[in-house]
């Protein structure tokens, strides 16, 4: 009775420690997928913070300029110029910018010589506000006419402007508050409108935060988690030993071939042994290990082999014979490769890819030639 309780002790406690191991394993793989997901949503947060969020400062241009009328005098130097011109208030943030009325003001050598109210309007998010101004330019107001005149006698007036826009940037639009009929039920009205404006504001920028980060998982669930099909492929081939007869037709070719094992995966595909082999019109001809390897994150895995392609278990020749004499011997490759894709050394799953190339070999220039990889 001892003797046959023991193995099964043991095997009682082998499984608990089994269990617990693959209990620890678990934990770790939870724990690994907490701590990447914290990680990736800090820092789609902070790409939000830093995109979104960040209010820029809108830049405001004259951006051209006609003129429909023109007076330009050079004896007794001055200037009396009707300029229509448009000016942009270039908006690159992610709100709306309103600004209020402000006043252009065009100078020549740092004396006013005209001005133009620049009306209030608003900038959509992400685009330029365009509009036109007219400005009377007129020089009677500059203390001296000398440099005018040299100037004007060179062709070129040389002109500057100033202004300044003040106005408010909007990220998602919260409702206008109504205005108040008497002073004390003004008061409580604006606290609670405020205190509702509040609320609704965090109320919005919840839900557009929330729709952001949907679209970024789905995103990110749609590419990098996406586990594709490897590709396994004869990329070129050359030769050691090209032996072909034609009167009694066999060959004997030592091929040295390099495969390749392209991942388009955002994780490594480790890959176990396996065999391809080559095909005369259906029937094998050779055969060579493909070993175990690692493909890394979204790249080709290249390797060569060497494969003795011979035609004695050739059941048929006449085929062979017709084929050398044209001088194409058409081959083709078969291979399958079975492994796993990682992702985040956690997360893996089983993937297995088929090789099924067709070849055909110039017996004239001893080259590969119409290779095709299905």
């Amino acid at each position: 009775m001892p003797q046959a309780n023991g193995p099964t002790k043991h095997d009682e406690e082998a499984a608990t420690v089994q269990s617990e191991e693959l209990r620890r394993k678990k934990r770790m793989k939870y724990l690994a997928y907490g701590v990447a997901f914290v990680v990736f949503q800090t820092g789609i947060i902070l790409i939000f913070a830093l995109t979104v969020m960040k209010i820029k400062t809108p830049k405001f241009r004259v951006r051209s300029a006609t003129f429909e009328n023109f007076d330009v005098v050079a004896p007794s130097p001055s200037f009396n110029i009707k300029m229509n011109a448009e000016v942009g208030v270039k908006n690159t943030n992610f709100g709306h910018y309103k600004f209020d009325n402000s006043t252009i003001t065009f100078f020549y050598k740092g004396t006013p010589v005209g001005s133009a109210i620049v009306p209030n309007a608003r900038a959509r998010a992400r685009s330029t506000k365009k509009f036109n101004i007219v400005v009377d330019l007129i020089s009677t107001s500059l203390p001296s006419t000398s440099e005018l005149g040299n100037d004007i006698s060179s062709g070129v007036l040389l002109l500057s402007s100033q202004s300044t826009l003040r106005g408010k940037v909007e990220l998602f639009k919260v409702y206008p508050m109504p205005q108040a009929k008497h002073d004390e039920e003004a008061a409580m009205e604006q606290s609670k409108e405020l205190r509702r404006k509040k609320r609704m504001k965090c109320l919005v920028y919840v839900v557009a935060f929330a729709v952001f980060q949907t679209g970024i998982i789905l995103l990110f669930a749609l590419t990098v988690m996406k586990i594709r099909t490897p590709k396994f492929r004869v990329r070129s081939a050359t030769f050691e030993t090209f032996d072909v007869v034609t009167t009694t037709p066999s060959f004997n070719i030592k091929m040295n071939a390099e495969l390749g094992v392209k991942n388009t995966n955002f994780g490594h595909y480790k890959f176990d042994n396996s065999t391809i082999t080559f095909f005369y019109k259906e029937t094998p001809v050779g055969s060579a290990v493909v070993y175990k390897a690692r493909a890394r994150a979204r790249s080709t895995k290249k390797f060569n082999i060497v494969v003795d392609l011979i035609s004695t278990n050739l059941p048929n020749t006449s085929n062979l014979r017709n084929d050398i004499s044209s001088g194409i011997l058409p081959l083709s490759s078969e291979s399958t490769l079975r492994g796993k894709v990682e992702l985040f050394k956690v997360m893996k799953k089983k993937k297995s890819t088929q090789m099924d190339c067709s070849m055909t070999i110039n017996l004239a220039d001893k080259a590969i030639q119409n290779l095709i990889c299905k």
